[in-house]
């Protein structure tokens, strides 16, 4: 039988009200002692409600004044639970548990009436009176609703923005053919990101190359081709190559959202900037399955949106091409596609080697205004000799674009 209650979850929101009280007044409308499961979690709940609206303060020894010294280890075992600072998706789990164990209550309530001499109409009523009360008690947040004349004006911010423009709080992303330069780019963009925007910290999760390899890139492009001095920007920036989680999946023909993905949300609260290379590694399900794609793409567009997280997937282009590959609400998810390819001339031989062209190829908040160009070309790679490095360090390079895609 499926489980409808989860004890940690539970405890790990209210560790998080005991570090952080102000979420308590964040949440005030979310939450309420019936989707807890446990007794004591319930009768904490309460207590947290009670000192709320007496205006006192919130903290481990006034509640255990309340709950009795029997209750220490319990409290102590709450505590214990590593806070996060966004409860909305604990919360949503718990509602959904919550709404199980009344759907489960009243399936045997009306199971155990079919014996008896209960008539059919009177079973419905039931079904009804329960269902009216749920909505009643336990509204969903379908969307939300603001008044234009609440709403703050803001213009779309960019970091990076003198080099590779990315837009702040939502989902980027860059196409590439295999080999291009992909993961020499992106760590060039993080550098460059921490020195033009002063991010806090940066995350590439580079599932396809050996750590020490991209420590080796990293090196090159901090020292030969950018020959940066200041190694605290080194402090800023993490990497991985573990094995990527795949956070949407197929399960039995049925498309199931990982719950490592709210684990993985609480371990990138600190990153300003996230990246993962590639897309596919972390998606489970059909590639070229337009709602199955957009149904991933949400969750990160939603969380990029809420919590102010900058998300870039690198993506593998078509074979041969520089265009995603896949289904095309990938691409329709996000605001910005660049893509990566080499610099040929008029007879396909490559040239600028240690160059990559990089064009726009989806632009929804006027990053052409900026760059001037749907085209760019940027140094990835480093120079031959020392003279030819001082003479074209980071060399820009514009120039219009034959076909667009705008």
């Amino acid at each position: 039988m499926e489980k409808t209650y989860d004890i940690n979850i539970e405890s790990t929101i209210l560790s998080s009200i005991i570090y952080s009280p102000i979420l308590l007044q964040k949440y005030i409308n979310k939450i309420n002692q019936d989707i807890f499961f446990l007794p004591l979690h319930k009768k904490i709940i309460m207590i947290f409600l009670e000192l709320f609206h007496n205006n006192k303060i919130i903290d481990e020894t006034i509640i255990l004044n309340k709950l009795g010294k029997e209750f220490e280890n319990d409290l102590l075992y709450i505590i214990s639970k590593k806070p996060i600072i966004n409860i909305d998706d604990y919360l949503e789990i718990l509602n959904d548990l919550y709404l199980k164990r009344e759907m489960r209550s009243l399936a045997l309530e009306i199971t155990n009436s079919l014996n008896s001499p209960t008539s059919g109409l009177e079973l419905q009523s039931k079904v009804n009176i329960k269902t009216e009360q749920l909505l009643q008690n336990n509204q969903i947040k379908i969307f939300e609703i603001n008044n234009i004349e609440d709403i703050e004006d803001k213009e779309i911010e960019f970091i990076c923005k003198s080099w590779l423009p990315i837009p702040k709080k939502t989902v980027s992303l860059i196409s590439a053919p295999g080999g291009t330069g992909k993961s020499w780019l992106i760590l060039q963009l993080a550098i460059k990101t921490i020195q033009e925007d002063n991010l806090e910290k940066v995350f590439l999760w580079l599932s396809e190359d050996p750590k020490e390899i991209s420590k080796n890139r990293f090196n090159k492009i901090f020292t030969e081709i950018l020959n940066i001095q200041d190694d605290s920007i080194k402090l800023k920036i993490d990497i991985s190559d573990s094995s990527t989680i795949q956070f949407l999946y197929e399960n039995q023909r049925k498309i199931e959202i990982s719950p490592l993905f709210i684990q993985f949300k609480t371990i990138m609260q600190n990153y300003d900037l996230i990246i993962l290379d590639p897309l596919i590694a972390f998606y489970g399900a059909d590639e070229n399955n337009n709602s199955q794609a957009r149904k991933f793409m949400q969750l990160f567009t939603h969380w990029a949106n809420k919590e102010n997280k900058t998300i870039i997937f690198i993506h593998h282009s078509t074979k041969n091409k520089t265009q995603s590959r896949g289904a095309s609400a990938f691409v329709d998810a996000v605001r910005t596609v660049y893509e990566l390819d080499t610099i040929k001339d008029a007879n396909n031989k490559e040239i600028e080697s240690n160059k990559r062209i990089i064009k726009l190829t989806k632009d929804n908040y006027g990053i052409k205004n900026i760059l001037k160009t749907n085209q760019i070309k940027r140094v990835l790679f480093p120079f031959k000799n020392k003279n030819e490095l001082d003479m074209n360090i980071n060399t820009i390079e514009t120039f219009d674009i034959i076909h667009s895609d705008f």
